[in-house]
């Protein structure tokens, strides 16, 4: 029998022979050398986690400790050698590679084991090219084998090579052998090379996925396949969106990867157990050993199928992390990237390894988050540790546990001064409880490759071209992407892709075809262009020759495979733009300060805190470097109309480096309005919108984005008359902006700040904030009075820091904050002639703002607000000396309006809603001295949300204020059983409701589904947000119907992380289930305060109250919420901690439930380990109140497609209105969002103050409503004395009070009132 072909000779027959042998014994030490290494990692895994120890953000000191002890163990030194040995096999390999095609059948059979062990090696170690050329030697030896097939086509697709791809599929016809296989690539392959049937095609990948979905073929060829279309799928969103394909629905490219790589996962936790990412017992096996030498005693085909499965979960996770990323998914990015690196540690590859620390390093780089620097030095030094030539073990200590709860506690009588041990579960713990000992090298210099010295980076660097684009990119981190890191890789790329050049060419079998880079090494080098280019931009540097140079090769790299790369493409191209055009804007407002270090003493008294929170708006201004460039006007041009363009094509998907940049960019340099205001909201919550499609799984344009300007007016002109929105955002250049949206006139854009004085507001108030929590956690041995007056220090600071904050960060732009309002027909007549008289300086919808203010400011305000407009663009002198008589016009007109009811002017409750960026989101706005007599302003999430939850209520016809059935309620309360007096307080109060709810333990899933889907409203007490009791997951997947009240210490807040991300708080979870109105807090409050601050607004809010003329009327949240700010003991630490977040609120008006609202259903029954003791209620005898003849009846009024009924419409306030009637219809002026505006005046001594104007308090109509009340007034229980509340002590003795309601409402401010002014003295409580 042949077994040589003509041409082979016994010689070449006999190097084949060697060949197999040696092959065989250096993949076999190989082998036997990387368990060796498993083995020291697994032990080194038991040590640090035990057998079940977590996997979270603490766990990054621990991984560094294991990478350092694997970089320094005598296994790793041998690493270096298998990879030149390897390298010298394969090159003798492609020598024989022809001679071993011409043997028999049988013989190539044996032959085959070569390139099979060799693919399995280079697929271990990440060379992906070598292992596809060894991938298809060993098809042509061995042409039946099938599912080896598959695997080279899929290898062939991902790296780009779609052209092979194609010829391959024809030359080993596919079409019956692996007929779905087959059809995924010939429809990827269409669609990615003729754009005019993407339609179609995208429609055949969506149903053969579907159909793989549906078929659930439990094996290993089926998951692979499943796999494998995912993927193919998660890239057809990566295209302009035309004519031909507006409207499509794409398959969302988070989605699809998170299932790609939920299928990989599958398939290796089979194949290897230990090396799945969501395997966490640190006992279960992950050597290769058992599955290459012991099932099949070492078959080629069990290399082959192990290599690619382990390289394939590589991909899949780390695509899936990077896209996790530039879709601003802060939390999945974080622990998908922590389990990368876990993987890969456990799987002993020094290149895995390698690109997983990168991976996590280059996001740590980008997060911008307060306690997160270390992380990001722990990884540069773990990068650069691992790839010294004498690496140092790494000895930081493992993060402590926090100590302080999210829920500041009042201590008991006869407790210690200290704080129950509690573990954040939503916030990143303080800096200085992070790593306390963190004590590295920080002076490490960066090994650099040299052809002399044999360690493994140097043995590596030439002979991987992946690798060495990795080394780049570690050296890129170390170096913090300087500009001199990038020139040195920009030059290195060009090397390393001539050097991978040759193995593509093997691909091929082809001299003449020229190979385009490979498609991982295009995003590694697209990565740190981009974190070069924002680091340029952020420090102020222009474009130079050699930065050009930079940019366009980048540029030109990531273009080679736009489908794959759009994310990068995109960002780079816009980041370019910005660097060559950064169109600053350098108004005399807006000049940086000098940031000076805070030096943090202990704070005795007022003196100590005044001079640390120095007077803000007094820093000394930096000077501005002046760009002196000669500016190419028709260059601009060009580039905002590829802008424009770009903003049309790719507005469908959400990435956060493109976005975050190209759309603030043109909302600042837009003079459309309409086109900037449209800009500005797109340029928010990237991530959340983001996570919206990936749990549809489907992205269209649209969907979770505004189509265009277009449909953003037609957005903002269907808004309720009376509710005007305003935006505070952060721009592409971080300085500050104000958005304020109004039916009535077009956006108005002001640019408040810069950015350093964004900072310094912050830190002052952060500071100021520490500080009380520091009093409130340790109050030693104060005394009551001690504490307090303390505490009350900061609080007057705060006040003061508020005044501030407003005179000099806002100025005269504060007036924008108020409502706007529909103007009239005389108004409008004046703001049009003063728009014309502008020529240019105002806009008309700035005009009619103008003039909507002219009677609320004082002339030397509104002048400098109408020159602030004016200074953005031109100010004409003429123009100038007619604004007096402007003025004066203005407010005749208004006057004559309001006379004629042709304006909304003269409507009582209008609403202003903010939408705040992240980094100033925790800072309390409402409580700025503008707000003080203005309880009407709330938050939104977004303008998204808000836009989404009036559409939704429109076309079910809901009512605004939505009415809640307070009645109808769950509550959780201490689900951590460690909060006894909250427990006590709150049980003795919800024993007065026929609430449903569990104490002392967490609550089921399907428990809190219910309750948020079934239920009016959703109570909390407890720790932060709930989320350790309470799933992320199951909140976002719930639908919730219900209004939920987060009454734990920084539940609301948002913390900041870096631009284009929307920052890490519970509130983006309630808004994704279309949550209607979220209560919390923005920061740390002690537990009896929070507690009676809720008791107020829920009383003052949901119980029947009577006006001064004694009518029935029902008040809204935001009313009991303001009521209760001023009625608290600290105004401001306490009153302006509690925000909310959504739509108005008010009581659901049912008779029966009106007269009888506290009536305990003495049945029910509370599940967990408490049950409340039955008490009755104080109205438990309380006869029906006569209805008004305006509460019978119910007028809808219709705007558009919003209904809004009138509730309860007093008669003395109808009659007001009578004369706008007509043909027995009701005309209400403004067509007004309220549906209790005329029921519900405001309250005796809280007039509505206007900007620039201050109203006196009442007190006297405040008293004479009292003493009008007929029910008997309750004295106050002898352990309700609030001036004692904090710390009780054992040895102390508690006076009994028996103050009555009028004596507490005459009381001062030192001696607070303890009930709402508002409110029933009947309705009193035992707390």
């Amino acid at each position: 029998m042949r077994i040589i072909g003509k041409s082979s000779t016994k010689r070449e027959l006999d190097d084949l022979e060697i060949l197999i042998k040696d092959v065989n014994s250096i993949i076999t030490s190989f082998v036997e050398q990387t368990v060796e290494l498993q083995q020291h990692v697994a032990d080194c895994f038991l040590s640090e986690f035990d057998i079940h120890g977590s996997i979270d953000l603490r766990a990054i000191t621990k991984l560094a400790r294991i990478t350092s002890r694997y970089a320094s163990s005598e296994s790793f030194q041998n690493l270096g050698k298998y990879q030149r040995i390897t390298q010298k096999l394969f090159n003798a390999w492609q020598s024989l590679r022809k001679d071993a095609l011409e043997c028999s059948s049988k013989y190539k059979a044996s032959i085959a084991v070569i390139p099979a062990k060799l693919c399995f090696f280079f697929f271990y170690n990440g060379e992906l090219c070598k292992a596809v050329v060894c991938l298809l030697d060993y098809i042509e030896l061995v042409p039946e084998d099938v599912l080896t097939m598959e695997a080279a086509l899929r290898w062939l697709m991902f790296l780009g090579e779609t052209e092979l791809a194609e010829k391959k599929i024809k030359q080993w016809k596919m079409e019956k052998s692996s007929e779905d296989l087959f059809e995924a690539t010939k429809i990827a392959i269409s669609y990615l090379k003729k754009s005019d049937n993407r339609v179609d095609m995208l429609k055949k990948m969506i149903d053969l996925r579907d159909k793989i979905r549906a078929e659930n073929v439990r094996s290993f060829p089926k998951y692979e396949l499943a796999s494998y279309v995912y993927w193919l799928c998660s890239t057809f969103s990566n295209v302009p969106v035309g004519k031909t394909l507006n409207g499509c629905e794409f398959p969302d490219r988070m989605s699809q990867l998170q299932e790609a790589s939920s299928k990989a996962e599958a398939i290796i936790r089979n194949r290897v157990p230990g090396l799945a990412a969501y395997q966490f017992d640190n006992s279960v096996s992950t050597s290769i050993w058992p599955f290459l030498e012991e099932k099949h005693h070492g078959s080629s085909t069990d290399y082959i199928h192990l290599g690619s499965t382990v390289a394939w979960h590589f991909e899949m996770r780390r695509e899936w992390s990077l896209v996790n990323v530039s879709t601003a998914q802060t939390r999945d990015s974080m622990s998908s990237m922590i389990l990368n690196w876990r993987i890969a540690l456990k799987s002993a590859s020094f290149f895995r390894i390698l690109q997983m620390t990168n991976l996590l390093a280059y996001y740590t780089t980008i997060i911008e988050e307060v306690g997160t620097e270390k992380n990001a030095k722990l990884m540069r030094i773990s990068v650069v540790n691992l790839l010294s030539a004498n690496p140092v073990l790494v000895r930081c200590s493992t993060p402590k546990e926090s100590r302080g709860p999210s829920r500041a506690q009042t201590p008991l009588p006869g407790e210690k001064s200290g704080y129950v041990p509690h573990i954040s579960e939503t916030m990143v713990a303080p800096l200085e409880d992070l790593m306390e000992d963190l004590d590295l090298f920080d002076e490490q210099p960066f090994h650099s490759v040299t052809r002399t010295c044999p360690c493994n980076v140097c043995l590596h660097y030439p002979l991987s071209c992946t690798f060495a684009a990795e080394y780049m990119m570690s050296y890129c981190i170390h170096s913090n992407f300087n500009q001199t890191s990038l020139k040195h890789f920009n030059e290195e790329f060009i090397r390393i892709r001539e050097r991978g050049m040759s193995s593509q060419t093997m691909m091929q079998r082809n001299t003449q075809v020229r190979p385009r880079p490979n498609i991982i090494q295009n995003e590694v080098f697209g990565m740190c262009v981009c974190q070069w280019l924002v680091r340029k931009i952020d420090s102020k540097q222009y474009v130079d020759q050699e930065s050009l140079e930079i940019f366009n090769n980048a540029l030109k790299i990531v273009r080679y495979l736009n489908i794959r790369t759009t994310d990068l493409m995109l960002a780079v191209q816009q980041l370019g733009r910005q660097l060559e055009f950064p169109q600053d804007c350098d108004y005399s407002w807006m000049q940086p300060v000098i940031k000076k270090p805070r030096v943090k003493a202990g704070i005795e008294n007022a003196i100590d805190l005044f001079r640390a929170v120095s007077p803000f708006g007094r820093r000394q201004k930096c000077d501005i470097q002046v760009d002196d460039r000669p500016f190419d006007s028709a260059r601009y041009e060009k580039i905002r109309t590829e802008m424009k363009l770009e903003m049309n094509l790719y507005g469908h998907i959400l990435y956060r480096e493109w976005r975050c940049r190209l759309f603030p960019y043109i909302g600042r340099t837009s003079t459309d309005p309409w086109e900037a205001g449209y800009a500005w909201a797109e340029s928010t919550l990237i991530g959340s919108r983001n996570a919206i499609q990936c749990r549809l799984e489907k992205c269209r344009k649209g969907m979770v984005t505004i189509s265009g300007k277009e449909r953003f007016e037609a957005c903002v002109r269907t808004m309720p008359d009376d509710m005007t929105l305003v935006q505070i955002a952060m721009a592409d250049d971080k300085k500050i902006y104000m958005i304020k949206l109004h039916a009535d006139r077009e956006p108005i854009i002001m640019p408040l700040a810069h950015y350093s004085q964004a900072v310094e507001l912050m830190d002052k108030f952060t500071f100021m904030l520490e500080e009380d929590e520091r009093i409130a956690k340790y109050p030693g041995e104060m005394t009551p009075e001690e504490f307090w007056k303390r505490r009350k220090v900061v609080d007057a600071r705060m006040k003061l820091f508020l005044e501030e904050v407003q005179n000099n960060f806002l100025n005269v732009a504060a007036n924008l904050l108020m409502p706007s309002g529909r103007l009239g027909e005389n108004a409008a007549k004046i703001a049009t002639k003063i728009f014309q008289s502008s020529k240019g300086g105002l806009l008309l919808g700035e005009t009619k703002e103008m003039v909507y203010l002219s009677g609320a400011m004082d002339f030397k305000s509104w002048k400098t607000l109408v020159l602030r407009f004016c200074g953005m663009r031109k100010i004409d002198e003429t123009f100038v000396s007619y604004l007096p008589t402007f003025h004066k016009r203005s407010i005749e007109e208004m006057k004559r309006d309001q006379e004629k009811n042709t304006s909304t002017s003269n409507v009582k409750k209008k609403y202003t809603y903010l939408v705040i960026c992240p980094h100033l989101s925790q800072f309390c706005w409402e409580r700025l001295p503008i707000f003080d007599d203005f309880p009407y302003v709330g938050r939104q999430v977004s303008i998204h949300s808000l836009f989404s939850q009036l559409e939704a209520m429109r076309n079910q016809e809901k009512q605004i204020p939505l009415q809640i059935d307070v009645q109808n309620a769950y509550y959780v309360l201490d689900p951590e059983n460690n909060l006894g007096e909250t427990k006590r307080r709150m049980l003795d109060y919800i024993n007065n409701f026929n609430w449903k709810g569990i104490v002392g333990e967490a609550p089921s899933s399907s428990d809190i589904t219910t309750a948020l889907s079934q239920c009016d409203a959703f109570f909390y007490f407890g720790h932060g947000s709930g989320s350790s009791v309470m799933p992320r997951s199951v909140i976002k997947q719930s639908t919730c119907n219900a209004i939920s009240m987060l009454m734990g210490c920084g539940s609301v807040r948002t913390i900041p992380q870096a631009l284009g991300f929307d920052g890490k708080s519970a509130l983006h979870d309630y808004a994704m289930a279309k949550c209607p109105l979220i209560v919390g807090c923005l920061w740390t409050v002690t537990d009896g305060e929070i507690d009676r601050f809720l008791i107020r607004m829920v009383d003052d809010c949901f119980e029947k109250t009577r006006t001064a003329t004694g009518i029935d009327r029902l008040r809204q949240l935001s009313e009991a919420m303001h009521e209760a700010r001023s009625k608290a003991k600290l105004r401001y630490l306490t009153g302006a901690a509690v925000v909310m977040y959504g739509l108005p609120v008010v009581s659901k008006p049912d008779v029966e439930k009106e007269n009888n609202l506290h009536t305990p259903n003495r049945n029910r029954s509370v599940s967990g380990r408490m049950t409340p003791s039955r008490q009755k209620s104080p109205l438990g005898n309380s006869g029906n109140a006569p209805k008004t003849p305006a509460q019978n009846n119910s007028l809808s009024v219709r705007k558009g497609l919003l209904i809004s009924k009138e509730i309860s419409t007093p008669e003395h306030i109808t009659s007001n209105r009578r004369a706008s009637r007509k043909d027995g219809q009701l005309n209400l002026a403004g067509n007004s969002l309220n549906a209790v505006q005329a029921a519900t005046p405001l309250r005796a001594g809280h007039a509505l103050k206007t900007p620039g104007k201050t109203s006196k308090v009442d007190v006297k109509a405040s008293s004479d409503r009292d003493l009008k009340t007929p029910k008997k007034t309750k004295t106050f229980p002898a352990d309700f004395d609030e001036s004692d509340e904090l710390p009780k002590r054992s040895t102390r003795q508690t006076k009994p009070t028996t103050q009555t309601v009028s004596e507490v409402l005459s009381s001062t401010v030192e001696a607070r009132t303890t009930r709402s002014s508002a409110r029933t003295p009947s309705r009193s409580r035992r707390f």
